[in-house]
């Protein structure tokens, strides 16, 4: 079986500050623990996407952005891939859909960014399951850079923020740059500022694990908000002894088989050839040999799912897997 990114340079914003709040009832000392109801936690979606460069797995996971149930989104770009959801939104275009309404892009360059983010993501959410329309709009003009005084004027922000995101999905592009970007941080290396020829440190067996308990706790606090959380990761390949391929998502060490196991759904994408010179696009859900390769996948669809994969998904297919 054969199986098969771009870049840009953005300038990321300047995060603000924001007050921690947290989006649901959290542990006290008067109440040791938090009961709630088995449909906070089955409504939403953890998946984890991986596949080779190229191969579409932006424009599958963004393509959220046309199934209502999954708008609006928050697309966080380490890669600089926001310019693969031009097509996208040629493909909202025959649907009548105005992508660009639906999708609120934030260019990320270092670690403590994406944990401004998260912050962000606490506060939004108890505004939008609150239907608070004006503090919605507030945070939306704050992350947007929009001046302290016009963010202070009520009837300016409806004005210019008529309808407020309503974030349901959240994208990481990718994990892989993701981590990168936390040994980084441990390294006491600013990727904005440091020398194109200056040579780093070397990470330690400590920082290895420092940066694998970082990274689950990123993956874990965004599964666990009220919010469907898609990752992306580079895909990683090795061979044995006797020639079989083995494909999984591309993080360093046990991080791969850690992160497959905090999300809901772990996808390998990749292109399978067709006669004529054709080829179609496969996301495999169901882990294990195909062919001459072992592939890392899970779902939890049931029935639902008639087949090992699904060719040419959207996350509309995902959404009926999930819902129907």
């Amino acid at each position: 079986m054969a199986l098969s990114g771009t870049s840009s340079s953005t300038p990321a914003p300047s995060m603000p500050s924001v007050p921690v709040v947290s989006a649901a009832p959290v542990p006290s000392a008067n109440n040791p623990f938090i009961a709630r109801d088995l449909d906070f936690a089955s409504d939403w979606l953890s998946a984890l996407w991986y596949g080779d460069f190229g191969v579409g797995k932006t424009f599958l996971a963004c393509s959220a952005a046309l199934v209502d149930a999954y708008s609006d989104v928050l697309y966080i770009t380490l890669e600089g891939g926001e310019k693969g959801i031009k097509q996208l939104i040629k493909e909202g275009k025959k649907l009548n859909i105005d992508v660009g309404k639906r999708v609120l892009v934030i260019p990320v360059q270092t670690y403590k960014q994406y944990s401004n983010i998260y912050e962000f993501l606490k506060i939004h959410v108890k505004f939008r399951d609150s239907n608070d329309i004006k503090n919605l709009r507030r945070l939306e003009a704050q992350i947007k850079g929009f001046p302290p005084a016009v963010c202070s004027d009520d009837a300016k922000l409806a004005e210019m923020i008529p309808q407020p995101k309503m974030i349901r999905t959240v994208i990481t592009d990718s994990l892989t740059e993701a981590q990168k970007y936390c040994m980084y941080q441990l390294l006491g290396i600013d990727p904005l500022t440091q020398k194109l020829d200056a040579e780093p440190d070397q990470a330690q067996f400590a920082e290895w694990g420092r940066s694998r308990e970082m990274i689950q706790f990123l993956v874990r606090r965004l599964r666990d908000l009220p919010i469907n959380s898609i990752f992306i990761c580079g895909q990683d390949t090795d061979q044995d002894t006797s020639k079989r391929w083995f494909y999984t998502p591309l993080l360093p060490g046990k991080l791969a088989g850690d992160v497959r196991g905090l999300v809901d759904v772990v996808g390998y994408y990749g292109t399978i050839p067709l006669e004529g010179g054709k080829v179609t696009r496969r996301l495999f859900l169901v882990g294990g040999d195909y062919s001459n390769a072992h592939i890392a996948a899970k779902n939890r669809f049931g029935d639902n799912l008639k087949a090992a994969y699904v060719d040419n998904p959207t996350m509309e297919t995902i959404y009926h897997l999930d819902n129907d």
